[in-house]
């Protein structure tokens, strides 16, 4: 039996380094087709299960301006329920963050698509379409409307505790609405490093631009007690640096602003 939901990855997973990151992590959530460009999707013949709608397409662009319009038309003649999403790697950083900047594509930053896939999943099993059902021209602000899976008192998910530390005190709070919304119980606020002692299931650690910088104390944090969902957010990650950052411990890094579907993502494996 085909699997109910999947995802059409369309583009060369091995382009870059936050390619190969986001398609392996999206390859834990649910099941991945890979073909290398439009032509080959959209060309599949009909005996091939990958034809079956995937829920999401997918485009990988290495580098901006790659993707082009009538891509979009021809993907959405072929599968016109599926909601077409497109990711850029690192060179990308700087775009419009708002808005689709194709129309019928929803742009996902390489670091959240995963997270923003379990999200997406989770509420399509609650029969909730969520921002998959947002028309294609709804901006960023219209998908932070609680509507998911966190403001449902009827979900059965079981919301971590988590500890927020930022690197001010204003950052600290900011990020705790953000994990209020997104789901998680937030049963402790620290300015700078979360502490080594800190006895919560969850951090979400807002390290500001550098990532770097905070990869020994991560370390130490993740050691203390294994398991821990420890969630990094900064500005502009990149391949290398999540990399480092997931080797000392992180289970996840997201971008600043962090996106309220892709930390509830991460939150659901609380």
């Amino acid at each position: 039996m085909p699997p109910a939901h999947s995802l059409l990855w369309i583009g060369d997973r091995q382009a870059t380094l936050e390619f190969q990151l986001a398609a392996s992590d999206s390859a834990a959530v649910l099941p991945v087709w890979q073909v290398p460009d439009v032509a080959t999707a959209i060309g599949l013949p009909p005996t091939d299960d990958t034809t079956l709608a995937p829920t999401i397409a997918c485009l990988a662009e290495p580098r901006p301006g790659l993707i082009r319009f009538a891509d979009v038309i021809a993907l959405s003649r072929r599968w016109p329920l599926t909601r077409i999403v497109s990711i850029a790697s690192c060179l990308a950083d700087g775009q419009r963050r708002s808005g689709p900047t194709l129309p019928g594509v929803m742009p996902v930053p390489w670091h959240d698509f995963p997270a923003r896939l379990r999200y997406w999943l989770a509420e399509l099993a609650d029969g909730r379409p969520g921002s998959l059902g947002l028309p294609v021209t709804a901006r960023r602000d219209e998908r932070w409307q609680p509507s998911g899976p966190s403001s449902d008192a009827g979900h059965t998910h079981r919301w971590p505790q988590v500890t927020v530390a930022g690197v001010t005190p204003a950052t600290t709070e900011a990020v705790s609405d953000l994990v209020r919304v997104a789901g998680g119980q937030v049963v402790q606020q620290t300015t700078g490093r979360p502490g080594i002692a800190d006895a919560s299931p969850c951090v979400v650690w807002d390290c500001g631009e550098r990532l770097d910088s905070t990869l020994g104390w991560l370390h130490l944090l993740a050691g203390q007690r294994p398991g821990r969902l420890i969630i990094l957010l900064c500005s502009f990650p990149r391949g290398d640096t999540v990399a480092a950052a997931r080797a000392a411990g992180a289970a996840a890094v997201l971008g600043r602003p962090a996106d309220r579907e892709a930390l509830s993502g991460l939150l659901l494996q609380g």
